[in-house]
């Protein structure tokens, strides 16, 4: 019959346990019972009752059956209480050919101490085979905290190179042993320069020991922010329980060995006395052999290139100009424009060197800024289909110059205004062929002023125009100025300012004659400056889908009409049909025929601004041949948004 056996416990320094009985009361047998033996050893295989950390532990567990003979090839699982005191490299073992089983044991951390139980499990078959019996071995050990201490720091080079590295370890102790059996965080620090890539000197940088027991780390002799270490450096590793280890290395003074152009800002001024931006900050960077810039180095600027009058840190001054290198390691100095345009190129050579040096790129003296003079606004349709239908685009284009005729810089900023519709806010000029121009959408939408004329602006700083007398390329006295005041849209056309009308004041007080058209100009509004608001107007027209038919004859065999588009009032209009309107027409009267029409499709019609009850019908002649007073003739008017409308016409 199965029956279930009690394990004998026996343990160094631990509890044991008692044979279980089968027997009965008034006489029976005892059964042997399985042992499970535990013991701590340490490396030289002495059986111990304390561990600390720096020591090689073993915990073993011995293994016998019923009988006293090993038991082989069983799994043993072995754990301990209080994990933070001590603890296993692993949970199991399997017995060997003697019956014994072991794993590695040891602190939690070489600070650790206090005291734990370690137990060990296993399975034992009961002679039979037909069931098993689990034993279980004791042992209550101590923890000690052990000793640490760190090496000397170890450094592969104690001199280095400006902007150099080396390696710094240390290596953690116990009892002048190697500690190799627990991981050990070691803090490096350094008066300069980077340890891992970090800051040494911001609450230091954490290492880890290695399996030897060794924490290692690369020092390199530039800081943080890039600038580099010079001179002494001291070098420090502590650790939690240890005394701090000190050392210092010697990093050489940094040596200047390059130059390199940063910018110029703004890469393009203009002539001096344009009104626009004539001085320019260029900026240099000097590096060190390590390619690290480098601080407080003298760079000499000079000016090679001057198309005339160019000056550094003062108008005129062509005198070389020191400077020192900041903590990026940058030097600058500013240009001013002479009177001539053309490239200007100015050298930064170091002070100890000057065979080292780098020069401006792409800085330019351009002749002047947008000219009234020069300034351009093209519309690509004007009759646009708008009264009665939204979103109908057409584009706005400006080409604008300065007083040389040469494009301006690229990105110069043209604004853009409207009395009714929606246009974009502005655009930045570019160059295409050397050409500078910007173009931007307009299209139709409320608000439709009465009378189907939108008036359009296109404005953005620059200059007024000029007579040169003394011929110096600048404006000075004795030149001739033509005025021009504040820029208003002229909303009414009516060639004058009136209140509520769009306005860019300028504050000039300066007596001067109004104006509208093309550049309207607020009276009274002048100065004596050459700075302006350059501007020039457009008027667009929202005609309609809707024909009108006035003024029919005919002449040479022909009929003719004028054909408007129709917004209030049919006796009065006064708008083209839409740009790209068709009209065809057909007859069916007898001998009558149909030939050409002249004036389809409506073409393109620029208004006149200031002209507001101007005529803008188109002339529509439509060829006869055989055709007698009073046949009907059908014309067909299509407008772009696909509306057709069919009219006859009796022959006058």
């Amino acid at each position: 019959m199965a029956f279930i056996a009690c394990v004998v416990l026996a343990a160094c320094g631990g509890g044991g346990g008692s044979g279980g009985s089968n027997g009965s009361g008034g006489g029976g047998t005892t059964t042997p019972t399985p042992t499970v033996t535990l013991v701590i050893v340490d490396a030289s295989n002495q059986s111990v009752t304390s561990i600390t950390s720096g020591g090689a532990y073993q915990a073993k567990a011995t293994v016998k059956d019923s009988n006293g003979a090993a038991v082989a090839n069983r799994v043993v699982t072995f754990s301990v209480s209080g994990s933070s005191v001590a603890t296993l490299a692993q949970p199991t073992a399997l017995t060997d050919a003697s019956g014994v089983a072991q794993v590695p044991i040891g602190p939690a951390s070489f600070t650790s101490s206090g005291a734990a139980t370690l137990t060990a499990t296993v399975e034992v078959p009961v002679p039979g085979g037909t069931t098993t019996v689990t034993g279980t071995g004791k042992l209550d050990f101590a923890v000690t905290a052990a000793g640490l201490t760190l090496s000397p720091i170890s450094i592969g080079s104690t001199n280095l190179p400006s902007g150099g590295n080396t390696t710094l370890s240390v290596t953690a102790q116990v009892n002048g042993n190697a500690l190799t059996g627990t991981p050990v965080n070691v803090a490096f620090f350094a008066s300069c320069g980077r340890i891992n890539g970090q800051d040494g000197s911001a609450g230091g940088v954490s290492v880890t020991t290695n399996g030897s027991g060794i924490a290692s780390a690369n020092y390199t002799a530039v800081n943080a922010d890039g600038t580099l270490c010079s001179g002494l450096v001291n070098v420090s590793a502590s650790s939690a329980g240890a005394s701090t280890r000190t050392a210092t290395l010697t990093v050489a003074a940094p040596v200047a060995n390059a130059v390199t152009f940063v910018s110029a800002s703004p890469a393009q001024i203009f002539v001096a006395g344009s009104g626009a931006a004539e001085q320019s900050v260029v900026v240099f960077k000097v590096f060190a052999a390590s390619g690290t810039p480098l601080p407080g180095v003298s760079v000499v600027f000079s000016i090679q290139t001057n198309p005339g009058g160019v000056g550094l840190n003062a108008t005129g001054s062509t005198a070389n100009v020191t400077a020192t290198t900041d903590q990026a390691g940058q030097a600058s100095v500013s240009v001013f424009s002479g009177t001539i345009p053309g490239p200007v190129k100015v050298r930064a050579a170091l002070a100890a060197a000057p065979t080292v040096f780098a020069e401006t790129q792409n800085l330019t003296i351009a002749s002047g800024p947008p000219s009234q003079r020069f300034m351009s606004l093209s519309v690509s349709s004007y009759n646009i289909e708008g009264w009665n239908r939204d979103g109908t685009p057409t584009q706005l284009t400006v080409r604008i110059a300065d007083r040389q005729g040469n494009a301006v810089a690229d990105g110069t900023v043209v604004n853009f205004t409207a009395e009714g519709g929606q246009v974009a806010n502005s655009c930045a000029t570019t160059t295409v062929n050397k050409i500078s121009s910007c173009s931007v959408d307009f299209v139709s939408q409320s608000p439709r002023p009465a009378n189907g004329r939108i008036s359009v602006l296109a404005y953005l700083a620059g200059t007024k125009d000029y007579v040169d007398n003394n011929g110096n390329n600048i404006f000075d006295a004795g030149d001739t100025l033509f005025q021009i005041g504040d820029a208003y849209r002229d909303d009414n056309e009516n060639n004058a300012f009136d209140a509520g009308e769009f306005l860019i004041p300028r504050g000039g007080t300066v007596a001067c004659t109004g104006a509208g058209g093309l550049y309207p100009s607020r009276e009274n509004t002048c100065s004596e400056g050459l700075s302006t608001t350059v501007r020039q107007a457009a008027v667009i027209l929202f005609s309609s889908d809707r024909p009108v038919i006035a003024n029919l004859s005919s002449a040479q065999g022909g009929l003719s009409f004028r054909l408007g588009s129709r917004i209030s009032d049919e006796t009065t209009q006064l708008l083209p049909m839409p740009v790209g309107t068709t009209i065809s027409a057909s007859t069916t009267a007898d001998g009558c025929s149909v030939g050409d029409v002249a004036g389809s499709p409506v073409a393109n019609q620029r208004p006149t601004i200031g002209k507001p009850d101007e005529d803008l019908k188109s002339d529509v002649s439509i060829g006869l041949k055989g055709c007698t007073t009073g046949q009907l003739i059908n014309v067909k008017i299509t407008a772009p948004g696909g509306l057709v409308t069919s009219q006859n016409i009796a022959v006058p």
